[in-house]
């Protein structure tokens, strides 16, 4: 089991290795959504951005290029920035959502 710790919302997720990001804050009733991009969000398709997330600690794959696309411009200001749907999780992470 691997764990994945939300910062903002001090809590700790345990997954299983392969596990999507996004579902799995989903599963735990964890929103990685800001304000009304709960209800309006592509639904894990990397289209609109809104689950962005930052990687504090922990390894993830590289990005890919739905996420290049989308996060151009925020990158320059912090390249640690990820979207929460496109990350497969295979280590333990911690992760500050909302930025």
């Amino acid at each position: 089991m691997l764990e994945i710790h939300f910062e903002k919302q001090k809590r700790t997720l345990k997954v299983e290795p392969g596990v999507n990001l996004r579902e799995a804050a989903i599963a735990a009733k964890l929103s990685i959504y800001p304000h009304i991009k709960k209800i309006l969000n592509c639904r894990g398709r990397g289209l609109c951005s809104s689950c962005r997330v930052e990687i504090v600690s922990g390894q993830v794959a590289d990005r890919n290029e739905i996420e290049n696309n989308n996060l151009s411009k925020a990158l320059k200001k912090n390249p640690n920035l990820r979207l929460g749907c496109q990350i497969t999780v295979e280590d333990n992470l911690v992760v500050r959502t909302h930025v």
